[in-house]
């Protein structure tokens, strides 16, 4: 019957997706189980690995612009005020890569994402997942719009999320969709050690922007997702390499 349900929103509903422009802020936030964490720190001073601190994520915004079929999800730079006089904070490294905006392409069905990996472009391409979602009768309040709750599944993960049906948009952070409004709130499990639970909840919302920022041409090589893993892993491994030579020449 929810399924039913879902179909039938999704019908109706798709004769309104398209035809507001909005803008939402989006805070991201992400726990763990503490237990496993003092027993990871424990096992790591005992292998005579120093002591390694886990905490919280610090306060990360990111900001969703739709507009016309399409939407734009970018992460919210901020300025680091660190007071602390530590000289790591002028240093950092994009393992994995520099992630740029990731674009969605509500008519293609797919997300597309510029990400310069060692020095190279390359457009990601990944298709519209299928979270399988069953809407529930939970109900609550957001920003001032009702929303009801929707559980999927992610490659066996599962992620809550709770969707606005009066904002007749499918989009939602970063790559979660297919639900008959736009997604203001998600709770996912992440699948780690530490039973990490990931959250990105709208922190603000404007359905009358004035202006929209403008779209900038991604370049690179087209990749899938499953490529772009490889090549991931590969530069991981070239760093570890890079570091025990360094550390042998000591």
């Amino acid at each position: 019957m929810k399924q039913l349900l879902l179909a039938g929103f999704l019908l109706f509903s798709n004769f309104g997706f398209g035809q507001e422009k909005l803008i939402v802020d989006y805070k991201y936030d992400i726990k763990h189980d503490e237990e496993k964490i003092k027993e990871f720190e424990r096992e790591q001073a005992q292998k005579g690995g120093g002591t390694i601190k886990i905490g919280g994520s610090p306060n990360i915004y990111y900001q969703l612009e739709y507009s016309d079929h399409q939407s734009v999800y970018k992460k919210i730079e901020t300025i680091n005020n660190d007071q602390n006089g530590s000289s790591m904070g002028a240093f950092s490294i994009n393992i994995g890569g520099e992630y740029k905006a990731l674009i969605n392409e509500t008519s293609k069905k797919e997300f597309r994402q510029e990400v310069v990996l060692d020095k190279q472009n390359f457009i990601v391409v990944t298709p519209y997942k299928d979270y399988e979602w069953k809407i529930t009768d939970i109900e609550d309040t957001i920003l001032g719009h009702k929303v009801k709750k929707a559980i999927g599944n992610d490659k066996g993960k599962q992620i809550a999320a709770w969707f606005a049906p009066d904002i007749k948009v499918d989009a939602g952070p970063n790559q979660v969709n297919g639900l008959p409004g736009l997604i203001l709130k998600t709770v996912s499990e992440m699948g780690n050690k530490f039973s990490s639970i990931m959250t990105y909840e709208a922190d603000k919302i404007n359905l009358k922007p004035k202006k929209l920022s403008k779209v900038k041409p991604i370049n690179g090589k087209e990749i899938s997702q499953e490529e772009f893993k490889k090549l991931q892993d590969e530069s991981r491994q070239k760093m570890r390499e890079s570091f025990s030579i360094g550390v042998d020449k000591k």
